[in-house]
């Protein structure tokens, strides 16, 4: 099985995930997503009585917190999540790697790894960090985990139960107006011709595109340095949305388009030391072809030689 996922940008990943995990709580909707929500429902429902409540969520975030505040000084730092997140992100790949034999093991410190998920972390640190002192305080993220739990209580009974874990309507990581609509838009880019399914070719005419945008010197290799400049164009598109005033409407539609753009790049990033399977430090367009073709294979379940809708966002076994 080749290992070289690619770099593909959003172009493969946009289109082939169509769903992020929310921090700290369950993921929504049905199949295995329904199946993790209720799990979690019930790791956090101390008193068993089917359902979290808020005291019970937070109680679990203050554990959290106790877990990512190594030094115990009652703040955490962005170079602790940051160290908590590679701890995980290392041990998930020991499992990855791991031989059969040494699977069991690799699980096991994979879960001591978690969590490595703090409301408040990550892009929403500097919201969370109200008293912007460059760190997070504990009541800081339960705060945060408050909002949180806000939002997933969809029906607003003051409790997180199972009725809260079906998929949410409107716009949303999750359900139509999220990642599954992403995936969607995602799918008609790479349909050149617009018959309503994407080809191997449009696959590899959609990855090439997104390598020749990483090849900022065109020497026909993909540097680190250049995806961590992606990385850094994300950023600032994403800056610039954000200033720009609601009521301006031209303008904000551009920054809107600029910002979707740089989103294909940050995605595609995120793929590279996956894509880089001889792990040199680059990405040449071979790999990139070999990555790109074979995750096509994969996504094309029913082996027809073209990847529709009812087939984006699956997850198969190769």
């Amino acid at each position: 099985m080749a290992r070289k996922d690619l770099l593909l940008g959003a172009v493969a990943a946009s289109l082939l995930l169509s769903s992020i995990a929310a921090p700290a709580f369950a993921a929504k909707g049905e199949g295995r997503h329904g199946e993790r929500g209720a799990a979690m429902i019930e790791r956090l429902d101390a008193n068993k009585d089917g359902k979290v409540s808020l005291d019970e969520f937070k109680t679990n975030i203050s554990a959290t917190f106790e877990t990512f505040d190594a030094d115990s000084n009652g703040q955490v730092t962005k170079d602790e999540i940051k160290a908590r997140r590679d701890a995980f992100k290392d041990a998930r790949k020991a499992v990855r790697d791991a031989a059969d034999a040494d699977k069991a093991t690799a699980r096991e410190a994979l879960q001591a790894a978690a969590p490595f998920m703090l409301p408040g972390a990550g892009r929403m640190f500097d919201r969370a960090d109200t008293d912007k002192n460059g760190t997070l305080s504990e009541a800081e993220v339960l705060a945060s985990a408050e909002k949180i739990f806000e939002r997933r209580d969809t029906n607003k009974d003051g409790a997180i139960d199972t009725a809260d874990a079906r998929p949410m309507k409107g716009k949303g990581h999750h359900g139509k107006g999220g990642g599954e609509e992403r995936a969607e838009r995602m799918l008609k880019r790479l349909d050149t011709n617009n018959d309503g399914k994407v080809s191997q070719d449009e696959m590899l005419a959609g990855a090439t595109q997104t390598f020749e945008r990483f090849d900022a010197d065109k020497n026909g290799e993909v540097a680190k340095a250049e995806v961590d400049a992606k990385r850094e164009a994300f950023r600032d598109a994403r800056k610039a949305f954000r200033e720009v005033k609601a009521t301006d409407g031209e303008a904000r539609q551009a920054a809107r388009e600029a910002l979707r753009d740089a989103r294909m790049d940050r995605m595609g990033a995120r793929m590279f030391e996956r894509a880089d399977a001889d792990k040199n430090g680059t990405l040449t367009k071979a790999e990139m072809e070999t990555a790109a073709n074979a995750m096509f294979k994969q996504r094309d379940s029913n082996g027809d030689g073209f990847i529709t809708a009812d087939e984006v966002g699956k997850r198969h076994k190769k």
